[in-house]
């Protein structure tokens, strides 16, 4: 009997011992999350390295959804004075990105708060928005043809072809009269935010915020496998997909909700 009470005093000594001692959060804990925001949805798998830092790494993406901006013609007159019949088309875009990031958080304060610094880097396949016309742009592709002739008998006029403005760049249609062009930015895509919660929680459920950028450049727009010609017209049609093939920033919002699974 004496030797049962011993034994069973020794373990409630050995977790107790345990209970009190520090928790280093040097690799020893894993947590999964669950992301939402303006880059997308995302799920990601995070560890802590020190007790300054958590290191997260997962895939994110935009879901597909339809804009239909309406663009305009980057002129409605060709060849001497002759009229095309519209001066705007409605088109068909939609979000591409699809992502894989890694995040490294550094918390300055990690014993008072689970304010942090972020950076990381997404890496993707480039394209970032597709956009296509809905009917086929045969007048376009007349018009266009008709310019090379015009171009062939007058060298001095150098006319120039007929497509779609978005923002600085002009999409021209092929032979069959579509446009399918993409805006395409760098693959490898830095990121810097601040935020507070932590990737790893403390307790069995935490939530984590974050605000910053996506750095991905310049997009460059291609139409038809071909880099758009750019012209000097300025125009305010197109709304946000025009705003987003200008953007060298990606604005991110990210609201992550995670669990510790050890």
């Amino acid at each position: 009997m004496r030797r049962l009470f011993l034994t069973f005093a020794c373990m409630v000594l050995l977790q107790a011992q345990a209970s009190i001692q520090p928790d280093l959060r040097i690799l020893n804990h894993l947590a999964i999350g669950a992301e939402i925001g303006t880059p997308g949805w995302s799920v990601d798998l995070a560890v802590p390295v020190t007790p300054f830092v958590d290191v997260q790494a997962g895939f994110t993406m935009l879901p597909k959804f339809s804009l239909n901006p309406t663009l305009k013609m980057s002129t409605t007159s060709y060849a001497g004075g002759l009229e095309l019949p519209m001066n705007a088309v409605d088109t068909k875009a939609y979000p591409t990105m699809k992502e894989l990031k890694v995040m490294v958080n550094v918390m300055p304060v990690p014993f008072l708060t689970s304010f942090h610094i972020t950076g990381g880097i997404y890496y993707g396949s480039g394209d970032v928005l597709e956009i296509s016309n809905q009917e086929p742009l045969t007048d376009v592709v007349a018009a266009n043809q008709a310019i090379d002739a015009y171009n062939t008998l007058n060298p001095e006029a150098r006319q120039e072809h007929i497509g779609l403005k978005l923002g600085h760049y002009r999409l021209e249609p092929d032979q069959q009269g579509n446009i399918k062009a993409q805006a395409r930015v760098r693959k490898v895509k830095p990121y810097v935010g601040i935020g507070f919660g932590r990737a790893v929680p403390k307790k069995r459920i935490g939530v984590k915020v974050d605000l910053g950028c996506i750095i991905w450049g310049e997009p460059t727009v291609y139409a038809n496998g071909i880099e758009a010609p750019t012209t000097d017209i300025g125009d305010l049609s197109g709304g946000i997909t025009k705003t987003i093939s200008k953007l060298p920033v990606y604005p991110v919002l990210n609201i992550r909700v995670c669990g510790r699974i050890f």
